[in-house]
């Protein structure tokens, strides 16, 4: 990286920090005026920034219409995409290797004890009727492990992410002090969560907007495409007031969180 552009991105990051750390204003009362009576961001995909949470890089494969998704994000959609660096350690961490490492066993046992279930007389209907509803809820929430074509549609869309989306990272010792106390004051994102890395996500997808404005693109609207409905992230669909306030801090953009379901029909209706 060269020194000027260094130095672009050092003063993307303090600015981040400083605005983590409140040593700059953030409208926060007319952020909770306007959720109060909140209405989605509307504005063309050219002036939209789509950004990805953890949750949605594999679930995104099970959507009937991901193939789609993708084609359109890599060929047509006019906007940038963003993957805050903290969501690859999530991705990987909590939404992969911790089921696929459990994968093979419980897939083998479920299948011998849907064959003995089927080996029961009338005496044991009951249970019979109990595993079968447990396995079904089993296989909704993690089947898509054990499917091969699942696995093909998730590295389509990393492939794209490889391609198109700006992935930053802000440096982890600079915000760790914000991250405690952040917690403490139950300043959103992440404190219905244990860990840091909901507030490490947020903070990595403030600097790629600080970025994106340094270098003169403009953009009106921030969606974050997520699955997270804790109420440190969105109430109902609308977003926590004080993180609409960093975003148009940071950018002047408005900021909404969406479902794939609603992006599927944003881009492809």
């Amino acid at each position: 990286m060269m020194p000027d552009a260094l130095a672009v991105r050092g003063g993307c990051i303090d600015q981040v920090c400083a605005l983590l750390d409140r040593k700059v204003d953030i409208s926060a009362l007319s952020s909770l005026s306007g959720a109060l009576k909140f209405e989605p961001p509307n504005c063309d995909l050219a002036q939209t920034v789509i950004a990805f949470d953890a949750n949605v890089v594999l679930r995104l494969s099970k959507h009937t219409k991901c193939d789609d998704i993708v084609d359109y994000l890599r060929a047509e959609f006019p906007g940038h995409l963003v993957l805050p660096g903290q969501v690859i350690q999530e991705f990987w961490n909590n939404q992969f290797l911790a089921i696929d490492s459990i994968s093979s066993s419980v897939q083998k046992k479920f299948k011998e004890l849907s064959e003995a279930i089927g080996s029961f007389d009338e005496r044991f209907a009951d249970y019979s009727i109990r595993f079968q509803s447990l396995m079904d809820e089993f296989n909704e929430n993690y089947g898509y492990v054990f499917d091969e074509q699942t696995a093909r549609k998730t590295k389509l869309f990393v492939d794209l992410l490889l391609e198109k989306a700006r992935v930053p990272f802000v440096p982890r010792t600079l915000i760790a002090a914000s991250a405690e106390v952040r917690k403490k004051s139950k300043t959103p994102p992440g404190f219905k969560d244990g860990g840091d890395g909901d507030f490490f996500v947020w903070a990595d997808l403030l600097l790629a907007l600080a970025e994106l404005k340094s270098e003169d693109v403009r953009y009106e609207r921030v969606t974050l495409v997520t699955l997270d409905k804790k109420i440190d992230w969105s109430r109902g669909g609308i977003p926590h007031p004080i993180l609409s306030a960093e975003i148009h801090a940071i950018c002047g953009a408005k900021f909404e969180t969406v479902t794939v379901d609603t992006l599927a029909r944003r881009l492809l209706d």
